[in-house]
């Protein structure tokens, strides 16, 4: 390879909230600036990510205003076309079916796919599956956040198996620790919440997939009976008027706070003492590998890229999806005994830290850099 150090751009749908911005953020802060100089390219508005990224000294190019009217397709098209970038790296499905096919038939040499999880619309929409499969094929490499998203997109799109990489999301174990009795008081208090209170949370979006309907089901057969518990759902979505009018109609309006988007990730893990995770569908979930690696013990649903990271009983609790009263089970389990609180948080950071760590990922996401970069120059 090259010792001149090679332009990579990222695009992304959005700078919004969300598991995949989390991760962009934290892969590029890691990459080795000697041989790889990042830029982002989000396809509509800055989001809340932008700045993050600009205080890491990172380039971020907002292709439109909003998604319509698509004025990112053109100007997409003018930024790579204008800048000498050695890797084209997308992110999300947005940018894989509007940006990426541009630098196919643009004739880049170097497109790198991220694929973050099995989207259900994929599924429901056999037009949409035909398309990601056949640009996917087009591109040079797939890089997958969990063996289910691999084997996804071998057996749903028929891609062969060496171009699809597992490489799993990862995180700053030293940034995500585990709280002092002094942070988490700290914590509590910059968010309202008593010091004294069990504190169960839910982090994500809040949209169909990450199934906050179930979270306040389990919130009201959990909360209705103990005044000491309090729910709090850290998130924005479309979702998130109907999700509080729910709240409301379970009787949850003392025991549920919605915090919206909170800046502060490690005070709000802080502030936890169990994560609810309800989805129907994950990748690698960074909500999760922020919370173990932080030492809150894990309450969730088995699917897909969760079910990969933990184990059941040893560093998380398991059930399986749908299963509502195995989560209520699971957090009365948790409110009871702390001692298997103290175990699942020292068995959680220790995943973490063995499998998890942000640099070891991204030097092998380096490596498939590499290997796209010597391809193409033979």
């Amino acid at each position: 390879m090259s010792e001149v150090p090679q332009k990579v751009l990222h695009v992304i749908d959005s700078l919004d909230l969300g598991g995949a911005q989390t991760f962009l953020l934290e892969l590029v802060k890691n990459l080795d600036r000697g041989r790889y100089l990042p830029e982002v390219a989000c396809m509509h508005g800055r989001g809340v990510y932008a700045e993050a990224f600009e205080k890491e000294g990172i380039t971020v190019h907002s292709l439109s205003a909003g998604k319509f009217p698509p004025t990112y397709i053109p100007n997409f098209w003018r930024l790579m076309r204008s800048e000498k970038y050695g890797i084209l790296h997308f992110h999300l499905f947005g940018a894989n079916l509007c940006a990426k096919p541009l630098a196919i038939l643009a004739g880049h040499q170097a497109i790198i796919v991220h694929d973050q999880c099995n989207d259900a619309s994929r599924e429901k929409n056999p037009i949409l599956m035909m398309a990601d499969a056949f640009w996917n094929h087009c591109s040079n490499h797939v890089i997958a956040v969990s063996e289910s998203t691999r084997r996804y997109l071998i057996d749903r799109e028929d891609l062969p198996e060496d171009m699809v990489t597992m490489i799993s999301n990862g995180i700053d174990a030293e940034e995500f620790r585990s709280a002092t009795d002094s942070d988490k008081q700290m914590a509590r208090r910059s968010l309202g919440i008593p010091a004294d209170a069990f504190v169960l949370g839910g982090v994500g979006r809040l949209v169909p997939q990450k199934n906050f309907k179930t979270f306040l089901n389990v919130a009201a057969l959990i909360g209705a009976k103990n005044s000491e518990v309090i729910f709090i759902i850290a998130g924005t979505g479309h979702q998130q008027e109907e999700l509080k009018s729910m709240a409301v109609a379970l009787g949850l309006g003392n025991h549920v706070r919605f915090l919206g988007h909170v800046k502060d990730r490690i005070s709000l893990y802080h502030a936890l003492d169990v994560l609810l995770m309800t989805s129907d569908f994950e990748g690698t979930p960074m909500s999760l590998l922020e919370a173990m690696s932080s030492g809150v013990p894990v309450v969730a649903h088995a699917v897909d890229g969760i079910a990969e990271v933990c184990t059941d009983g040893v560093d998380a609790l398991l059930s399986p999806r749908g299963d509502t009263d195995g989560l209520v089970d699971a957090v009365k389990y948790l409110l009871a005994d702390n001692e298997i609180r103290l175990k699942l948080s020292a068995n959680a950071r220790k995943t973490i830290l063995d499998r998890y760590d942000i640099r070891k990922l991204v030097q092998k996401i380096e490596a498939v850099y590499e290997d796209v970069l010597h391809e193409q120059s033979n």
